[in-house]
């Protein structure tokens, strides 16, 4: 034994202990020294005395330990997400499953997003799903799937995907292929037979999945963006020129070319899920890419042109169960057709960023009768330009999740440079956190802290807020409520092309617990330091005075005896779960 910064060590093996708080020091390959600090979860352990040294020893070898990596210049992404404090997660919750969506990382890494941050295991990807078979029920599974390789296959150059009927795409009057670009167009009348192809090809490499895991995947994500799409300025002029689209674009009663598209859009998609669904052993959550009301509905006049339809992926048009998605999938994908946390559109002359047209969004499910919502969010990434600060993500992704995400599917587009060989081989990164490790931990913190809360997202409502949403009553939109409060004084006005455009300093949304003197309020400083604010959500509680942090603050608010009473719930803003218990009560 020797004393090394007055800390009692222990020399055993090829091992180096630390004891209070352990040390462990692991040679590696005889080169490298990788450090660790580890808390070991048997408290019986006896002290390091005379005869107990033997037993000491043997009890830090076999005892349960949870291994924290010291970060420095030989770190790896695995290293950083290790490091970092892990959330604790409410027994027996049944929130979703969070997904991710990336071009890669390492095995291990993946392994340790599914073991302790809420991620479902991509059996799909690296041989992961040897990973669930060897612990039977223990993983939630998920699979992706891209679509858009089928459709480029027009001129059936690759052998290895199956032939689609000659009338899936546009084609001009004398029989030829439409391209844009060099891509053919998939056509608003391609036969139900084309999906079908599609979906029995996905769904025979997904049931052979199964099998070899032992058991149902639980979540499959689609990442849209393929086939018939929205139209856009010119999409209308190709249609045009199919003489078997237009006729039946007449004989139809939507009303415009995007109802036209929408309507067949939502068929299509329909027929290729459940083609696949016919091959699995049951009905995985599904989720497709942008199925969403629309967080830009409204903003400007030609909106329409640029989203397709949320109402006719509705059962009854405009309401009722969903055909293709379970639950809406809109984008929020930081400073990508948003400003940010803050600003505004200068010529739409309304805010423009990322909060604001997720509410848009979340009314508008809302008002189809749409109560939740699993969104794809990222907070940026290298070559985009621009990343979020963490603690600001975080605070977003706590007001996202209070409007009703029941999960997410984190998505990050960096596919080449250092940065991603280092991500999918899991190479040193020295001593920055990448971009893509940040994401994941904080978005494996929120869904941990509403872990606990979910009672709060399953038997309460999302309150009304203050005004009508700014997207809303125009633009041929109907009127909407913001689904957010103002707080007293935390406003500022922007110049925009016809005067000044009003936009919050702080964010504050609240739902109530239904029959119930309860609510669940949380409150973001999107802008600012951390700093007290004021806002009234009910007037039997008055004015109430929070906290807002650039990480957000998580409140339960409780009306006994005519007495409100306010518990912060997430005391440690970047580590919400650090002082809940697996049992919490809320």
């Amino acid at each position: 034994m020797k004393l090394f910064n007055n800390i009692l060590t222990v020399i055993s093996f090829p091992t180096v202990f630390l004891c209070a708080t352990f040390l462990i020091t692991l040679p590696g390959n005889g080169l490298q020294i990788a450090s660790f600090a580890i808390t070991l979860k048997d408290t019986n352990s006896p002290s390091i005395q005379g005869n107990g040294l033997k037993k000491f020893i043997a009890n830090v070898k076999s005892a349960q330990a949870t291994i924290t990596p010291i970060i420095n210049e030989q770190s790896t992404p695995l290293d950083h997400l290790k490091a970092a404090p892990r959330p604790v997660f409410k027994k027996s919750h049944t929130l979703l499953p969070l997904t991710q969506g990336h071009c890669g990382l390492s095995r291990e890494t993946y392994i340790e997003l599914s073991d302790h941050w809420g991620y479902a295991l991509p059996i799909d990807k690296n041989n992961l799903s040897d990973v669930a078979k060897a612990k039977p029920g223990h993983y939630r599974t998920t699979v992706g799937m891209g679509v858009q390789k089928f459709f480029d296959n027009y001129d059936e150059s690759n052998t290895d995907f199956p032939k689609l009927p000659s009338s899936t795409w546009l084609r001009d009057k004398n029989g030829k292929i439409i391209l844009v670009n060099g891509r053919a167009i998939v056509s608003p009348s391609a036969p139900d037979e084309t999906f079908q192809i599609i979906g029995d090809f996905f769904g025979q490499q997904f049931a052979q999945l199964e099998t070899a895991v032992g058991q149902s995947i639980d979540i499959i994500t689609n990442q849209g963006e393929s086939g018939l799409w929205i139209l856009g300025d010119d999409g209308p002029r190709y249609m045009e020129q199919d003489p078997t689209v237009l006729a039946k674009y007449n004989e139809s009663n939507t009303g415009s070319w995007n109802g036209f598209v929408s309507y067949n859009k939502a068929r299509q998609e329909r027929v290729l899920k459940e083609s696949l669904f016919k091959s699995l052993r049951s009905r995985p959550i599904y989720s497709w890419y942008q199925e969403s009301y629309g967080p830009e509905r409204g903003r400007w006049g030609n909106w329409w042109s640029w989203m397709l339809l949320y109402d006719y992926f509705l059962e009854k048009y405009g309401y009722g169960k969903p055909l293709v998605s379970d639950y809406p999938a809109p984008e929020m994908y930081y400073k990508l057709h948003n400003s940010g946390w803050t600003g505004v559109n200068y010529n739409s002359m309304v805010p423009d960023d990322a909060l604001t047209k997720a509410l848009n969004d979340v009314s508008g499910t809302i008002s189809m009768g749409q109560k939740f919502t699993y969104p794809w969010v990222n907070m940026g990434w290298e070559d985009n330009g621009s990343i979020s600060e963490p603690d600001r993500f975080m605070g977003m992704m706590k007001t996202y999740y209070t409007a009703g995400a029941i999960g997410v599917s984190g998505q990050y587009f960096q596919c080449s440079g250092p940065i991603w060989d280092a991500l999918i081989k899991n190479k040193p990164v020295a001593t920055k956190t990448p971009t893509l490790i940040q994401q994941l931990s904080i978005l494996g913190h929120v869904h941990g802290l509403f872990s606990h809360l979910e009672g709060y997202l399953r038997n309460g409502d999302l309150l009304a807020g203050s005004n009508q949403h700014t997207y809303s009553g125009k633009n041929g939109v109907k009127v909407l409520p913001a689904m957010e409060f103002i707080a007293e004084g935390e406003t500022k006005k922007e110049p925009g092309l016809y005067g000044l455009i009003t936009i919050p300093t702080a964010r504050v949304l609240a739902r109530k617990m239904i029959g119930e003197d309860r609510w669940l309020v949380t409150t973001w400083a999107n802008v600012g330091e951390d700093r007290d604010i004021r806002v009234k959500i009910d007037n039997r509680l008055g004015s109430l005075t929070l906290r807002a942090r650039k990480a957000g603050s998580v409140y339960v608010v409780k009306l006994i005896n005519g007495l409100t009473q306010i518990t912060l719930v997430d005391t440690d803003p970047m580590n919400p779960t650090k002082n809940l218990p697996a049992n919490s009560s809320l």
